[in-house]
């Protein structure tokens, strides 16, 4: 490298990234990258304690990062580790702990600025942390239970306008598929004794008219596409029927503005990826925030400068 530079930490060809990428360079910003996959079969790592902390280099696919160069990282979903064959399953648990929190813990050390870091991404991928910042912050939230009590769950959807929604996992593999969990509306006969094998959320279905994705950044940017489909399975969950979608830029109405930066800052977030459920009403419900979540389509489809949002944030360009 030899110059400051911006690392990438996320996977190879990985949509959000390479566009932020793509901006850095078209502004002289030099810009290095490193998927976790890589390590330890494509990727060399060697760190030394110093007066000023960690001082050392990786060696990859693409040429040597120094850490002293790195001025700023944009963190997106680290890959798996990627071990030589041959270890034994009690072998590669080990080396994934070690690889993680040695190397993981090197490059958290870094004295540089993330979008966002790894800390408090981990904090933030807690929905029901989510939804009690959100409420804080000022966002309407739909009426919501977490319990694996079968009664309680029985009683919150007995009005016959619940949905159910997974917190974390979105994705099951069964019968070597993989499937997605998707908002589904679930009536009380639905909440039997299985519901008392783990928690589940339930939350009151909002009636809404199109869905918005907001890609929101600590230096105030706010970027808002409206989702929109005629497909009453495509409105429930736009991830069922993204055939069927269209979207436009929107307006954020001032009092969503406030609280998405509020929840960043509650947060320690420098980038937030908000959806909201909006109503004929012009209501807008807070649903989530992925901090991590996908926007690079929203980008292809509208030509909303989110790339652009975040490379500021990563060069320190003021809003």
């Amino acid at each position: 490298m030899g110059a400051p530079a911006v690392l990438m930490l996320a996977e190879q060809g990985d949509a959000e990234a390479v566009s932020v990428a793509d901006v850095l360079a078209a502004r002289g910003v030099p810009v290095a990258w490193f998927d976790t996959a890589w390590f330890p079969t494509r990727a060399a790592v060697t760190a030394r304690l110093g007066a000023g902390g960690w001082d050392g280099e990786v060696t990859t696919p693409g040429g040597v990062i120094r850490f002293d160069e790195v001025t700023a990282v944009y963190y997106r979903q680290p890959q798996p580790f990627t071990f030589p064959a041959g270890l034994s399953e009690p072998e590669r648990r080990f080396a994934t702990v070690e690889a993680r929190f040695g190397l993981g813990g090197l490059f958290m050390a870094l004295p540089a600025r993330w979008v966002s870091h790894p800390a408090r991404l981990a904090d933030a991928e807690y929905r029901p942390l989510q939804m009690a910042t959100a409420a804080r912050c000022g966002f309407t939230l739909p009426s919501s239970i977490l319990t694996n009590d079968p009664g309680h769950a029985a009683a919150f959807t007995s009005s016959g306008n619940a949905v159910y929604k997974a917190t974390m996992h979105k994705l099951i593999s069964e019968a070597d598929r993989v499937k997605l969990i998707y908002t589904t509306p679930v009536t009380a006969a639905a909440t039997d004794d299985r519901v008392s094998t783990t928690m589940h959320l339930f939350q009151n279905n909002v009636p809404k008219s199109h869905d918005v994705r907001l890609v929101a950044t600590g230096s105030g940017h706010l970027h808002a596409i409206a989702i929109h489909t005629a497909d009453p399975a495509g409105r429930q969950d736009f991830r069922r029927g993204y055939g069927t979608l269209r979207y436009e830029i929107t307006g954020v109405p001032d009092r969503v503005a406030r609280a998405c930066r509020a929840y960043l800052a509650a947060l320690g977030l420098e980038l937030g990826v908000f959806d909201f459920a909006v109503t004929d009403d012009g209501a807008w419900w807070f649903l989530e925030c992925g901090p991590g979540a996908q926007w690079s389509w929203l980008q292809a489809e509208t030509g909303a400068p989110i790339a652009a949002a975040v490379a500021d944030i990563l060069t320190g360009v003021p809003t």
